[in-house]
């Protein structure tokens, strides 16, 4: 079951009050204790889609559609505990934010894995979020709240980004993302996904203690030993990272993991796996989320996906769940 820390409910009770409605009642009809974001231990795991439930159960108790980026907007670095301490003993941002990437395991357990690229004189630091249902919406914005107050954390409270994307729908009003996040803001793409200038990442971080960056360097690698893991997930995660990059085969990944080829087929197999199944596995995951949540065209997604034509990646498709995708966007959309 994928977990978060309690940590990213900080202020839930305040905002819901401010927008006028009882943040008592709408934790109680979604199965949580009064008082639980202002009583709750930040550290506590709490499941993940419960967390989404409720987040999108207040947006609408408020009818502020835009509830989580509201609310992550108004929380600080500290949401992430021993993560934050980490990122801001870094020496610079780009050290920073790959701690911030490298680490996400210990603030969230579950569907959402970070990425952080460089494309031109732009970075990106991406969210790819698993989860198959509307209510990531939420999700979603709340994390991009949290990648601009992290980025104010270490390079201050004037930095701007560039623009700001999510893979849901535009909601009917766009400006008040636009008045939170103070950059453009597009939906429908491809990723969610923060952009801004790539010289930031070169940016020093100031009051850094070198000593202090130590302890916490081997104290954060304590919790994660504890932390089930497998080659599978690793290579899964890789494969979403670069998919959108190019060609995501077997020799490109066995070279990002140092590894031979065979020695990664069989590492996988010893596993019950093979590269060809986890890279079928996570194409499917994405085909569907995207035809689900957002407009992207066929032939767009079939880009994306790594696939020759669109042709190929509808054959595919059809392989799979026995339906073209835009008959499967069709009956999905419709609640068929």
């Amino acid at each position: 079951m994928a977990m978060v820390r309690a940590a990213v409910m900080a202020g839930f009770d305040n905002q819901v009050r401010h927008l006028k409605a009882d943040p008592e009642k709408i934790l109680r009809d979604n199965g949580f204790t009064s008082g639980f974001s202002s009583e709750c231990d930040p550290d506590e795991l709490l499941p993940y889609d419960r967390i989404e439930q409720l987040l999108q159960a207040a947006a609408d108790a408020t009818h502020c559609p835009h509830f989580a980026a509201m609310l992550g907007i108004q929380q600080n670095i500290n949401l992430l505990g021993v993560v934050g301490d980490l990122m801001l003993q870094s020496n610079d941002v780009r050290t920073a934010l790959l701690e911030l990437v490298d680490h996400l395991l210990l603030h969230i357990q579950g569907p959402i894995n970070g990425a952080l690229q460089c494309f031109g004189n732009q970075a990106y630091l991406s969210y790819h979020n698993a989860s198959q249902t509307q209510l990531r919406k939420q999700s979603d914005e709340l994390a991009m709240a949290h990648s601009i107050i992290i980025m104010q954390a270490l390079c201050g409270l004037d930095w701007r980004p560039t623009r700001v994307c999510f893979c849901h729908q535009a909601p009917e009003n766009q400006r008040p993302y636009q008045k939170l996040f103070k950059a453009p803001v597009f939906f429908g793409q491809e990723r969610t996904e923060m952009v801004f200038p790539k010289h930031w990442l070169n940016a020093p971080i100031i009051q850094t203690d070198p000593a202090l960056n130590m302890i916490l360097s081997t104290h954060i690698n304590q919790p994660e030993q504890n932390i089930p893991r497998n080659f599978c997930d690793e290579v899964v995660c890789l494969i979403k990272d670069l998919l959108p990059l190019g060609p995501c085969g077997l020799e490109t990944v066995a070279d990002r993991l140092a590894v031979h080829q065979r020695t990664l087929q069989r590492t996988l197999k010893e596993e019950g796996s093979s590269f060809s199944d986890l890279l079928e596995s996570v194409r499917q995951e994405i085909a569907t989320e995207r035809l689900r949540n957002s407009n992207i065209s066929i032939i767009q997604l079939s880009d994306y996906l790594g696939y020759a034509d669109n042709t190929a990646f509808t054959r595919a498709f059809k392989r799979w769940f026995g339906s073209t995708p835009r008959e499967w966007r069709k009956t999905v959309n419709s609640g068929g």
